[in-house]
């Protein structure tokens, strides 16, 4: 009985896959799987904001729910980073290659040197097709070598880009939970002060519920270049959804909320029209929670459980507004 129940899932997930044209990843079976049991309903009213209308989840979509609801962290960087050490092994087998090939090439080359020296040294009345079969060969090896390099730097371009990819938001360009997570360990470590801020969209699902998804990842688009200009040069990320993370070393808790409410200030005067219709929409505006590491607090947990606290008193007051925690 359970072994059908098992399977009877298996099969609802993978056609919910199906239906989202949603790739049968790990990370996607195991979000379609949450869903299908209903281990969470806030997962479930999550998902359903998203695909209500018959609209589909693209895939940074289901990465984010994945991330929030169903992965810790550390599992949706595991997966991230077993891609990148795939493709690394990939390109250093790769690698490998072309020096073996290069290693055959260049040995070949001093076999037929030294069969050439030979023969001039025996059959010095016959030069020029020796010296012309040792140029030939000297051009081919060098056109092999030069091929070589072109595909180990090819290789390493892509590498470059695995690498700004694994850590950049798809949507917005700013770095991704993965990036800010690795930010905030690093800064744990160092032992140093910083804040955190946690920044929501106000009322972001009425406007995907009222204009559409494309309109809500225009206005998500929106807020993060606000943010990313506004509190330049800290770092800031999509945390998940419509919420952004903005990471402040070295400013007092006084300094970086006076920080933050200025990008919020400058977000609210920005016109924002839709394209169709230049119909115009109102102000876009954020609610923020800023929080501080303690001095005797060992990881970000609670830093960031106070700056979500903050958040979540300023939507409760009304919202466009940024509170410290």
């Amino acid at each position: 009985m359970v072994q059908k129940q098992t399977y009877a899932v298996a099969k609802d997930v993978l056609t919910f896959l199906q239906q989202q044209w949603l790739v049968a990843t790990p990370r996607n079976y195991a979000l379609g799987y949450a869903l299908k049991t209903d281990t969470d309903s806030a997962l479930v009213r999550a998902m359903n904001a998203i695909i209500d209308g018959g609209v589909r989840m693209s895939q940074q979509q289901a990465d984010d729910l994945f991330i929030q609801f169903v992965g810790h962290v550390g599992v949706a960087n595991a997966i991230e980073a077993d891609k990148g050490q795939d493709l690394a092994r990939h390109h250093a087998i790769r690698l490998g290659e072309i020096a073996q090939s290069a290693a055959a090439a260049t040995g070949e080359f001093n076999r037929e040197l030294s069969a050439g020296y030979d023969r001039l040294d025996g059959e010095t009345s016959d030069l020029a097709p020796i010296v012309a079969s040792m140029i030939e060969r000297s051009l081919r090896a060098e056109n092999e070598l030069a091929a070589a390099a072109r595909e180990v730097e090819a290789l390493r371009r892509e590498l470059d880009v695995a690498r700004h990819d694994a850590t950049k938001d798809a949507l917005t360009g700013l770095h991704n939970r993965r990036a800010l997570d690795m930010e905030l360990e690093r800064l744990i470590a160092s032992e140093g002060p910083y804040l955190v801020a946690i920044c929501d969209i106000d009322r972001f699902k009425s406007v995907n519920d009222r204009y559409g998804h494309a309109v809500g990842d225009r206005v998500i688009k929106t807020v993060a270049a606000s943010l990313s200009e506004g509190c330049a040069p800290h770092m800031v990320g999509r945390w998940g959804g419509e919420e952004f993370l903005v990471i402040l070393p070295d400013l007092d808790l006084e300094d970086g909320v006076a920080l933050v409410d200025k990008a919020r200030r400058d977000l609210g005067q920005r016109p924002f029209n839709l394209r169709e219709t230049d119909e115009p929409m109102g102000a876009i505006t954020f609610s923020a929670g800023v929080a501080m590491i303690g001095k005797d607090e060992a990881d970000n947990v609670a830093v960031l459980s106070r700056a979500d606290a903050a958040l979540y008193r300023a939507k409760d007051q009304g919202r466009n507004l940024v509170l410290s925690g």
